[in-house]
């Protein structure tokens, strides 16, 4: 077996991500002069959603994707899912960032975080359940 490599590639690019959305709370926190929650200011709201979605997602699909990468799954499959995921982050924190409502950035996002999740589930159920 050998190591995770492509996931570990997007594994890094993701922490920049992570990075860059954290910078972006932490400089909200300072504008806004909010050490805790988002006292009641709308975009530390938003911002903080922000990381707070990004978060909540990437650990899993991390995990799916080295799992899928480690079972043997394609290498095409592991950088199509891994690279729509992350282009998913990155158009649904644009797209979140600049509104709270509704918009293509945030549909787009949900979208291919969604379709990568559920893509590489299927492919790593598909390439275990034989062997159980």
């Amino acid at each position: 077996m050998t190591a995770p490599v492509i996931t570990a590639f997007y594994g890094g690019l993701l922490g920049l991500l992570a990075l860059i959305l954290a910078t972006l709370v932490i400089n909200q926190r300072r504008v806004s002069k909010v050490g805790i929650g988002d006292g009641g200011d709308q975009q530390m709201a938003r911002v903080a959603r922000v990381f707070g979605n990004f978060a909540e997602y990437t650990a899993l699909a991390l995990v799916l994707f080295a799992m899928l990468e480690m079972c043997g799954g394609s290498r095409i499959l592991v950088h199509l899912c891994a690279g729509g995921f992350l282009v998913g982050r990155i158009g649904h924190a644009i797209g979140l960032s600049r509104t709270p409502g509704a918009s293509p950035g945030r549909a787009v996002g949900v979208i291919l975080t969604f379709v990568s999740i559920a893509a590489a589930s299927i492919a790593l159920l598909i390439r275990v359940v034989p062997a159980l």
